[in-house]
């Protein structure tokens, strides 16, 4: 039998395309080892999606659905509907509101949590016609945590920056409890070991790739295996690219990272402000941040700096702050993300304990980072308005970009 697994495009984003889609990619994999025919169609770049959706032709479709892709992916069940098909999906949004999910989207089933647990018995259902409406997915560990299915797609579509660069993830979850996140690889920090790292890397040195990013949501919570790591990639002649927490950041891995080809680490910072740190729940001070970064430059290699603004608390002088930090640390890259009350998160589950008195029913205001102006607030508070909220974003924004570019 055979599943099309869908990519849904993301408009609101300025290149839905930088990645792969690899949580698809791994579902595709486990389909795989039980005999499934597998293909990925993917639906960004700016393609006519609604065309190619209409061509496509499978016995399942499994469709991977962001909360802000609510309505798309609501639109693109439609158009498969007819076809007779069973139609799965999976992803942030139906993990943690599946109701939600059946009722914007018409689906047969939906997927909670990670896939590759379920995919047996629920193929084993498409296959009696006998589907469940929730397949509980949980959390796989490692050792079923299969190599993405990477011969499914044309990688080098996918560059997010200027080089010819691709994804390897060496872990799954993070054990920190920041309350403006969501995240259905859970809490329980989940390590591939070395020798499947390290098989991977040749995986895809052997598809013609010089540069990686490690996609790991913080590859340096276990600072010792993050030393492991980058003595694997000393003799290999690689780019590498790391996501860490700032705590974790040593002069003596910052060093061998440098040596072994890490040109860039990026840093959640969030914001210049302590206040807001600890509203946040980052367990982190501003003081490690600035280490971080500073430390990282001193070391030869860029560091990026994820900001996020309008979390509640969040005002002129947190913004000054913040403004502040960077001009102190000038970090070589930034990215800023308006914070949104995202399903799964905390500020999500008990908007009251944040001072939210509303929450935007359109799904599609949910997206943390859009175009350049897209701005559009999906919550409010006492203190911070609709047009509160645009005019500290684009104090922070235009600010940052006059500091740093």
């Amino acid at each position: 039998m055979k599943c099309i697994l869908i990519y849904p495009p993301s408009p609101y984003l300025a290149n839905d395309s930088a990645y792969p889609p690899s949580g698809l990619l791994y579902v595709a994999a486990a389909m795989e080892k039980l005999c499934w025919e597998v293909e990925i169609a993917d639906l960004t770049g700016g393609i006519d999606w609604r065309k190619k959706v209409s061509m496509l032709q499978a016995d399942l479709f499994g469709i991977t659905c962001v909360t802000p892709n609510v309505g798309i992916v609501g639109e693109i069940a439609k158009i498969l509907r007819p076809k007779g098909s069973q139609i799965i999906v999976g992803g942030i949004h139906p993990t943690f509101l599946p109701e939600d999910t059946f009722k914007n989207i018409p689906c047969d089933a939906v997927v909670k949590g990670e896939a590759e647990l379920v995919i047996k018995d629920l193929l084993n259902d498409v296959e009696r016609g006998v589907l469940k409406k929730i397949y509980e997915g949980g959390l796989v560990p490692v050792e079923a945590i299969p190599k993405p299915a990477r011969h499914l797609i044309h990688l080098d579509k996918y560059t997010p920056g200027e080089e010819k660069t691709t994804p390897i993830y060496s872990s799954r979850g993070c054990p920190f409890d920041c309350k403006f996140c969501s995240r259905v690889t859970g809490r329980i920090y989940r390590v591939l070991p070395l020798g499947r790292v390290l098989e991977e890397i040749r995986d895809v040195m052997a598809l013609g790739f010089k540069n990686i990013v490690f996609g790991d949501d913080d590859i340096a919570i276990q600072p010792k295996r993050l030393k492991e790591i980058v003595k694997i990639m000393l003799p290999l002649g690689l780019n590498f690219r790391l996501n860490q927490d700032a705590r974790f950041i040593e002069g003596e891995t910052l060093d061998l990272a440098r040596r072994a080809g890490c040109r860039e680490i990026s840093f959640g910072i969030e914001s210049g402000s302590q206040k807001m740190l600890n509203l946040m729940n980052k367990k982190n001070t501003v003081e490690a941040n600035k280490r971080a970064i500073l430390a990282t430059k001193d070391h030869g290699m860029k560091a990026k700096a994820y900001f996020v603004v309008n979390f509640p608390g969040e005002d002129d002088s947190t913004v000054e702050e913040t403004l502040k930090f960077a001009e102190e640390t000038r970090p070589d890259k930034w990215l800023l993300s308006a914070f949104a009350p995202l399903p799964g998160s905390d500020t999500f589950t008990n908007p009251t304990a944040y001072g939210i008195t509303w929450m935007s029913s359109n799904w599609e205001d949910y997206y943390l980072v859009g175009k350049e102006g897209s701005f559009k607030p999906c919550f409010t508070t006492e203190e911070l308005s609709t047009q509160r909220q645009i005019y500290l974003h684009n104090k922070l924004y235009n600010g940052l970009k006059a500091i740093l570019g």
